[in-house]
């Protein structure tokens, strides 16, 4: 069984995409091949070469895409507003070989946390792609015409139908929505593929994206922070955290684990396989966040979520 993954990155994450590499081969075994496809932006030779050397102990493989030189054909002009790179995602049906059919997308900010198999083995025939639920508001769907009771997909873990892609010019889609909107899609890629394949899409069980939020909000709370009408399940939400299969760190409340301070609780497993890659004596990082973003943090952080919303209301209205 052969697995198809994709990660996209510049060289000031290409550490991170190692990391979450690392896990993903050592929690897939069960697959005969795992190739990995790189969507790169001037990556350094020496992070390469760490990467290609990853693989290499796993035997696996790996295939950088320089993004440059396909973002120059002509069908890609949409604009100077906007970077480029951050669409990558959008156009894998021509960047990867006709002869695949569908992909997992990982963001590299993440770790894998057990086997893809079971994601892998879905049927997708009737989708443009699966993904879980993201936490967004009302605002953000609308800004982007999507009906607010559509459910709108986090782009962070994406499986893709390659082929449905193809034969339906989706690219072609994606590309007429951007020139829409001039550039400047509101969540850029992520807003773009919400918009084109609104209710198209297959919704899958939050373990397979655990986001930082599931780990410092109860429903209740995501659901009154985020103003949502509806969401996953208390049962769902509490496999996605005893559970998951694909680990996001989204910034959230609780920072990033290559940075210091960070306050996920599963923080220690992006050190565990930080440990088994070539950049395993890299030191964390300092908090850049703003002020006001530390402000708020340490709020939610430290005070009951009533109290934390309540002055968090006062101080930003």
């Amino acid at each position: 069984m052969n697995l198809n993954v994709v990660y996209s990155s510049d060289n000031n994450y290409a550490q991170h995409v190692g990391v979450s590499m690392t896990s993903l081969f050592e929690n897939n075994d069960d697959f005969n091949n795992i190739d990995v496809y790189l969507i790169e932006n001037n990556i350094s030779l020496e992070n390469k070469n760490n990467l290609k050397l990853i693989c290499k102990n796993y035997k696996r493989t790996i295939k950088f895409i320089n993004f440059k030189e396909f973002s120059n054909k002509p069908k890609l002009n949409i604009g100077n507003s906007i970077s480029i790179s951050s669409y990558a995602r959008l156009f894998l049906s021509s960047m990867l070989d006709d002869d695949i059919n569908k992909v997992i997308y990982l963001d590299c900010d993440s770790i894998i946390n057990s086997s893809l198999k079971d994601l892998w083995d879905l049927d997708l025939s009737k989708y443009f792609v699966a993904g879980v639920c993201d936490t967004v508001s009302d605002e953000t769907k609308l800004k982007i015409n999507m009906e607010l009771y559509s459910p709108y997909l986090n782009a962070g873990m994406l499986l893709i139908n390659l082929q449905k892609w193809r034969e339906e010019r989706v690219e072609e889609k994606f590309i007429k929505f951007i020139d829409s909107y001039k550039g400047q899609v509101f969540h850029h890629d992520q807003g773009t593929i919400n918009g084109v394949l609104n209710n198209k899409f297959l919704i899958l069980h939050p373990k397979y994206n655990s986001m930082s939020t599931y780990f410092s909000m109860s429903r209740k709370e995501i659901m009154q922070y985020y103003g949502l009408k509806d969401y996953y399940s208390e049962e769902e939400l509490k496999e996605a955290i005893n559970y998951p299969v694909f680990i996001h760190y989204t910034p959230a409340f609780v920072n990033r684990p290559w940075i210091k301070g960070c306050k996920h609780p599963l923080a220690s497993l992006y050190k565990k396989y930080l440990g088994l890659t070539p950049w395993e004596e890299t030191e964390l990082i300092q908090d850049k966040r703003s002020i006001g973003e530390k402000t708020v943090a340490f709020l939610y952080n430290h005070l009951p979520f009533k109290m934390a919303n309540g002055i968090c209301n006062l101080i930003f209205k």
